[in-house]
């Protein structure tokens, strides 16, 4: 494919989870960096558009309403453009592409794409965000910059400062559970370290997570009255206000997560508590992420071809092994470098 081409039609598909939309945000810049006159539009479903809802290298934004039953409209929608880039594999849309005859099919070299004109390689070893900017340099694409990034509208922004107008304290933000149980950490501990962090660092806990998180487990495990009583945001804020949240936080502690990768593009001093997990492929890009994880012989386990996503263990080895003392121990680390 040629390079620079003024007002070439580019369409981009990337859908899914919130970190992999921020881990998105380096190949969006850098492909507007690029081709500053192109068509840049995008392809996602509702939680990918609230992530990218402000980015500033976007033109247009299409929605994804079912496949099949609406594959003429999809046919129309690519005919439009010259180049649609898969950061998302997918059968339904590679097909689509190549029925609408695009002329440059942009994707990974794996079962679940048909029909690409330019196909490179997918590597489990190599990091995710490295995938999606390996795309870029398969098309003669320069690629300077591999940090994340996100963008908050200013309704978010207000909202959030309005709602921590009237805490005085130091902020952490932690995000205890995911989906996924086996990423989950021990509640018991959870516990101990939101008492060292009100009781002696004196900051102000939040919880976060969806609506059907529920953090009572933990808060029932404490076992000292608090000097300040940790505020849930569970399900009360939007993408865009979350991401705010984030970006007013003085630090967050969480299992891999989403949130994580929003700290991470925010610059936000983190601590990641991971097992199960591949850090090689989707740790949080961020020199002030520290990343604790244990190896065991299954490690890493989940989300891995060939691997089942349910731990044999009730607790999984890789994320019990995390120790209080060590979370706390990096917690000074952050505070030590204020």
């Amino acid at each position: 494919m040629e390079k620079n081409i003024i007002n070439n039609k580019i369409l981009v598909i990337r859908y899914g989870t919130i970190g992999d939309t921020v881990f998105a945000s380096a190949f969006y810049r850098e492909l507007r960096k690029a081709l500053p006159n192109a068509t840049i539009d995008i392809l996602v479903d509702k939680i990918a558009g609230e992530v990218m809802q402000d980015c500033p290298y976007i033109n247009n934004t299409f929605f994804i309403d079912g496949k099949f039953s609406h594959l003429f409209h999809y046919i129309n929608l690519f005919a439009k453009y010259d180049t649609v880039y898969f950061l998302k594999n997918d059968n339904f849309f590679t097909k689509t592409a190549f029925l609408a005859r695009v002329k440059n099919r942009i994707g990974f070299d794996v079962k679940r794409n048909f029909h690409l004109t330019v196909k490179v390689p997918y590597d489990e070893q190599t990091h995710e965000i490295d995938c999606y900017l390996n795309l870029l340099k398969a098309t003669n694409i320069d690629v300077n910059n591999d940090k994340t990034e996100v963008w908050i509208n200013k309704n978010g922004e207000q909202k959030i400062l309005s709602f921590l107008s009237g805490v005085q304290a130091k902020k952490v933000l932690i995000q205890a559970y995911s989906r996924f149980s086996q990423k989950n950490w021990i509640d018991e501990n959870w516990a101990k370290v939101i008492e060292y962090l009100s009781n002696e660092k004196h900051m102000q806990v939040f919880f976060a997570g969806s609506s059907n998180d529920c953090y009572d487990n933990i808060y029932h495990l404490i076992k000292s009255d608090l000097e300040l009583l940790p505020i849930n945001t569970c399900g009360k804020f939007c993408i865009q206000e979350s991401m705010a949240l984030v970006k007013n936080m003085d630090m967050v502690i969480g299992i891999d997560s989403g949130l994580m990768h929003i700290a991470a593009a925010l610059n936000i001093p983190s601590i990641l508590l991971n097992g199960p997990t591949s850090l090689t492929k989707w740790k949080p890009r961020s020199e002030n992420c520290i990343a604790m994880s244990k190896n065991f012989e299954c490690s890493p386990c989940i989300l891995q071809k060939k691997h089942k996503k349910q731990c044999h263990d009730t607790n999984p080895k890789c994320m019990e092994s995390i120790s209080v003392q060590e979370v706390i121990e990096n917690i000074k680390k952050i505070e030590n470098k204020r």
